[in-house]
């Protein structure tokens, strides 16, 4: 890879948009900018994302810019090597189809899981959350969609009780942030009406303690995703998305 130019780090923090950061918020505050920025591709794969004119951008020292930088790239977002300048990671389409047997597994595990381990305060949860993602649907708000989402599957994760699932769960979601983003990039400006009844379904039967049901429901959840952003890619290609 070609050396990095004082002119390449200018352009890449020039892509960032020029906020302000609220007092005390710091490292908080940065990765949440660079997060909207990366997910809605205002910050396209491989821009670099220098500490020094981060911080210069930001007006804050290195070290929230740095904290800011190891959170998004244990997310997949960024990549930080080691005494290199990090960028934003590229996205590699040929990893799909195993990312998407990962979210069938976990989707039907975890709603099995959470059926066999339901409560009415996790039920409650998850009727809460998905609240809130009716709202972000009606709002057009593709990142909060995207981030709610997340909760939505990580609270079923939770409610089954196992640590090791919440963590992979965690972890398959925040690496497909990029591609649940690219799923709803189809319907930008039009966005369609919720899917309540996939989310209803699973709800209905964690609540209903029926395992096979909320692993049906969990498994028609995941192939939607599949389906669509495949149908997408075949018909539109991936765009703005760089393939490594």
């Amino acid at each position: 890879m070609a050396d990095t130019t004082t002119e390449d780090l200018a352009a890449g923090a020039a892509k960032i948009a020029d906020t302000r950061h609220p007092r005390g918020t710091g490292a908080s505050f940065v990765y949440a900018q660079l997060k909207k920025q990366i997910l809605n591709l205002e910050l396209t794969p491989g821009t670099q994302l220098d500490e020094t004119e981060l911080s210069r951008h930001f007006h804050l020292s290195r070290s929230p810019v740095r904290e800011a930088l190891i959170r998004l790239a244990a997310e997949g977002l960024v990549d930080a090597p080691r005494n290199r300048t990090s960028r934003v990671s590229q996205f590699d389409f040929s990893t799909l189809p195993a990312y998407f047997d990962a979210m069938h597994l976990l989707y039907r595990l975890g709603a099995r899981q959470a059926a066999e381990n339901s409560t009415p305060e996790g039920v409650e949860r998850l009727r809460e959350i998905e609240r809130g993602l009716e709202q972000a649907h009606h709002a057009r708000d593709i990142l909060q969609i995207i981030t709610l989402n997340s909760l939505f599957h990580i609270a079923i994760a939770e409610m089954g009780g196992n640590p090791f699932f919440v963590a992979w769960t965690q972890s398959l979601l925040d690496q497909g942030q990029r591609v649940q983003r690219f799923y709803m990039q189809q319907f930008e400006g039009e966005l369609p009406a919720p899917k309540l009844n996939q989310h209803e379904a699973l709800i209905a039967a964690i609540e209903a303690g029926d395992a096979a049901a909320a692993e049906a429901a969990g498994k028609a959840d995941a192939q939607t995703v599949i389906d669509e952003v495949l149908a997408y890619i075949a018909e539109r290609g991936t765009g703005d998305f760089a393939i490594s």
